[in-house]
């Protein structure tokens, strides 16, 4: 019972994850210089949309995939790339704030995804 409740979070969030993925592939793609500067990236509109296209594909290989875990493990590579660009950025004389913010942030989220693709690698061998 318990295995099975465990199972349905590790679900629910792989879904909420490809979902937040799939938002910002949409902006990122449709809106790529703006977005890129909101996010403190900088005036990297051609970042911005590869990312955002990026992020397209591998939303939709979370939500939709099977096995879910190689999507995850994508998503986490991916956010630590973002990581170096967001420190690069950070070190630039006139990096902003927002740099370190998404620096701090895309590393936290490297963990939080390669976890949760241990966790969905795990739960597929336990079949």
């Amino acid at each position: 019972m318990i295995w099975y409740m465990i199972r349905r979070r590790v679900d629910k969030l792989a879904n909420a994850v490809g979902l937040v993925s799939l938002g910002f592939g949409v902006v990122l793609t449709a809106m790529p210089r703006r977005s890129a500067v909101a996010l403190g990236l900088g005036d990297r509109p051609v970042l911005a949309r590869a990312v955002g296209l990026t992020d397209l594909v591998v939303g939709s290989g979370v939500l939709c995939g099977r096995p879910r875990w190689p999507w995850m493990a994508a998503r986490a590579a991916l956010n630590l790339a973002l990581t170096g660009c967001y420190a690069a950025e950070a070190n630039r004389s006139d990096g902003g704030r927002w740099a370190h913010t998404g620096a701090i942030a895309m590393a936290s989220l490297t963990v939080v995804d390669a976890t949760l693709a241990r966790v969905l690698a795990a739960q597929r061998g336990g079949q």
